[in-house]
């Protein structure tokens, strides 16, 4: 008897929604910019779309709440796809308009470990212009059949069109797919390759450089030299130094390496060292007086490569 109840709710909660989302908006699309907004997520934390864009790309998906089993299977898809979105520098957030009590369900439903907000009233989704009123007939349905006010604190009956954004660090969109047919979603899989393909592009201008040479001259004339007038000339967009292995101990020995590092650093160059590197040599604690980002470095380096900077080794 669930099990027909269970098939009851699915078939009423995932009718045809062709006829209700008649007045939906188109939504924003590839080349707009994306506007910002500060929601609080699952855990009551205030979360600021343009400054996550500071740390990197944001894919941002619209679903319409954890009472839609398309939503949850796109939710899990999604969910198996964040540690690889995370890897690219990248952050992902849900949004819907549930109520935060039902935001946090939908996560520990669907195990999820990314941001998921909670969108009162569907006040962003208008910004994007997803928001569509549901039909009498369908808003009906949704009521009787699982409580739809109860989830989003109002009798409104609004929702927003499933959407999924990609938005780069200027704020404007790259990818979107959206559909008034809530059971179309967009490919998790699709999602990642072009969020790859973002990425990629995007720090194809910014160099790294592996700096392993203990010998001075290399120091001098490569190391040092190359990526100080590639900041000052703007040949790349971002440059960080890498000291890595003997380099460690000829730094941290020589005031003279030392001072040039400092005027790198005051002309925006980043500064890195491994620690494994340094403590091998026993020059960590003399490092880090130099205040450089002293970090295990194998995972930055594996992600500089994923991630498309330009690594040149010395």
């Amino acid at each position: 008897m669930r099990f027909v109840k269970l098939l009851i709710l699915l078939f009423m909660a995932t009718g045809t929604l062709t006829t209700s989302a008649q007045n939906a908006g188109q939504g924003i699309r590839p080349g707009d910019k994306a506007p910002d907004f500060t929601l609080k997520d699952q855990n009551g934390k205030e979360v600021n779309l343009y400054q996550l864009l500071k740390k990197g790309p944001v894919v941002l998906n619209w679903y319409r709440g954890g009472w839609c089993p398309y939503c949850n299977l796109e939710l899990k898809g999604l969910a198996d796809k964040t540690a690889e979105i995370n890897q690219l520098g990248a952050t992902l957030v849900a949004i819907s308009p549930e109520l935060p009590d039902k935001t946090m369900t939908t996560v520990e439903k669907n195990n999820l470990s990314f941001t998921v907000v909670s969108d009162s009233d569907n006040n962003i989704a208008r910004k994007y212009d997803l928001v569509f009123k549901l039909d009498s007939e369908t808003a009906g349905r949704y009521e009787n059949s699982f409580g739809l006010s109860r989830y989003n604190g109002n009798d409104k009956g609004e929702l927003p069109v499933p959407a999924t954004y990609i938005i780069d660090q200027k704020c404007i969109v790259r990818y979107a797919f959206i559909n008034p047919d809530y059971k179309k979603r967009a490919n998790p899989d699709d999602v990642l390759m072009y969020l790859t393909q973002l990425v990629r592009t995007s720090n194809n201008n910014k160099l790294v450089l592996l700096w392993s040479s203990d010998d001075p001259m290399v120091a001098e004339r490569v190391a040092l030299m190359f990526p100080y007038a590639a900041q000052k000339k703007n040949w790349f967009s971002e440059v960080t130094l890498v000291i890595w292995g003997p380099s460690a101990e000829l730094i941290a020995n020589d005031a003279v390496l030392q001072k040039k590092i400092s005027e790198m650093k005051t002309a925006g160059i980043k500064v890195e060292a491994c620690i494994a590197c340094a403590n091998a040599y026993g020059v960590a604690d003399k490092l880090k007086s130099l205040n450089y980002d002293i970090l295990p470095m194998g995972e930055p380096l594996a992600n500089y490569l994923k991630r498309g900077y330009q690594v040149l080794t010395f």
